[in-house]
């Protein structure tokens, strides 16, 4: 479950879209569903031994989250998230099955402008940990808590991915906000371990310059193995993984200006060590 989430995040802030002229700035919302590809309910998830083992040490990576006092003040400010994560630890604990659509994010909403972006989590337990902020003049990317009024710098990903990517185009297509996408089959493998994910990309959108739609934030270098041979620009990403199915799509995507304090961390906010 933890590896699912971590690899969503990678896929979220490294969108990148295909070259043009303009550089864009605005805003881009991807939703997220959740479902399952085996024969069981589409919101819980009853999980193998092994997943057992990982669903444990990831309550307990959420408690002791839980416990620290920046993630307890930004809880208190949210009363309903802090009662759906309880909620949830206590289902997980007792039963052994995860609501994945409460656990994980609703959506990311991507705000870009000069090279700098600013990412929102909507929903899940992940969005309780903060927003990220991408600064291209520093190269470096920081976790923002509004309610404690802190910062902190995130850490860089490794670049030594020894992920291969195979891409396979295809003449399949559908409509994603108007725009008509082709599918592309990626198949994935790490440890000798092979998975699937298919991504659906326009030529409808020639306008802009790719390099201005990467969104550093958290990413590593690994997904431009496979996005680099993709044409057009990502609208759609389906992925399975232990027994999971996990969309993404575009649902908004607003050219806009936007204010340099959207990427300015407020002066009276503190910096405190990465947790």
């Amino acid at each position: 479950m933890k590896k699912i989430i971590v690899f969503l995040s990678v896929i979220c802030f490294s969108i990148f879209f295909t070259q043009a002229q303009t550089d864009f700035e605005g805003i881009i919302k991807w939703k997220i569903t959740i479902g399952s590809t085996d024969n069981v309910s589409e919101n819980k998830t009853t999980l193998s031994p092994q997943q057992q083992v990982d669903l444990k040490k990831s309550i307990a990576e959420l408690e002791s989250k839980m416990n620290d006092p920046q993630m307890k003040a930004m809880l208190d400010s949210n009363p309903a998230m802090k009662s759906m994560i309880e909620q949830q630890l206590a289902t997980m604990k007792a039963s052994g099955e995860v609501n994945m659509n409460a656990l994980f994010p609703k959506s990311y909403t991507i705000k870009y402008k000069a090279g700098n972006t600013y990412t929102q989590v909507e929903g899940g337990v992940t969005a309780a940990l903060g927003d990220l902020l991408f600064l291209k003049s520093t190269d470096k990317t920081y976790l923002i808590k509004q309610a404690a009024k802190t910062y902190s710098i995130y850490p860089k990903s490794s670049n030594n991915d020894s992920t291969t990517y195979t891409i396979k185009a295809t003449t399949e297509s559908m409509k994603v906000l108007g725009y008509t996408c082709y599918k592309y089959i990626v198949t994935y493998t790490k440890n000798e371990h092979s998975n699937t994910m298919f991504i659906w990309s326009t030529k409808e959108l020639k306008q802009y310059n790719k390099s201005s739609f990467r969104s550093k934030s958290i990413s590593n270098n690994t997904s431009e193995k496979y996005f680099d041979k993709i044409e057009g620009v990502p609208l759609k990403i389906e992925i399975n993984e232990k027994g999971q199915k996990v969309a993404l799509e575009v649902e908004e995507f607003k050219t806009t200006i936007l204010p340099a304090s959207t990427f300015a961390i407020p002066s009276d906010y503190k910096e405190v060590p990465y947790k």
